[in-house]
């Protein structure tokens, strides 16, 4: 079950059978005329406008609608802010040392002084100032009628 089938509520106890993902159904701006509602779909999301119109069409398929009749689409935004106390951020960082010592020679030969690199985790303490953070939340709702050719 997708998120956006809990959106739809069914006017009839009658069930159609669905249509198939590619056939068009028409997103008409009034009711449509010799045809009988048979549910609605009323959805928000924060993804857009397409994402509202396909979720209704998607429903509309999956329930058996000839037609979609869209009643209302909105869109609005709404300010947000707020603040991020101070406050010390703590980070593993990974540093690359170089570390030389001495090798012991085979017996009658010198010794032998050797480089290599380890990797070494470190924890590195960062102080955070307070931070302001402030945007926009925006929306979009849709009101659709499902339609059933008569």
């Amino acid at each position: 079950m997708r998120p956006t089938e809990t959106y739809y509520l069914a006017h009839t106890s009658e069930t159609f059978p669905p249509k198939p993902s590619d056939f068009p159904l028409p997103l008409l701006s009034q009711a449509p005329r010799q045809s009988k509602p048979i549910g609605v779909f009323q959805f928000q999301t924060t993804n857009g406008r397409r994402f509202a119109t396909r979720a209704a069409l998607y429903n509309a398929r999956r329930v058996g609608a000839d037609s979609v009749w869209v009643r209302a689409l909105h869109e609005w935004s709404e300010p947000y802010a707020y603040d991020i106390p101070q406050h010390w951020d703590t980070q593993y960082d990974t540093i690359v040392r170089r570390r030389t010592f001495r090798q012991k020679g085979a017996p009658g030969q010198p010794d032998v002084i050797r480089e290599e690199t380890v990797p070494q985790t470190i924890l590195r303490h960062t102080w955070v100032p307070t931070q302001h953070v402030s945007g926009f939340n925006h929306y979009t709702s849709i009101d659709a009628v499902m339609y059933r050719q008569r």
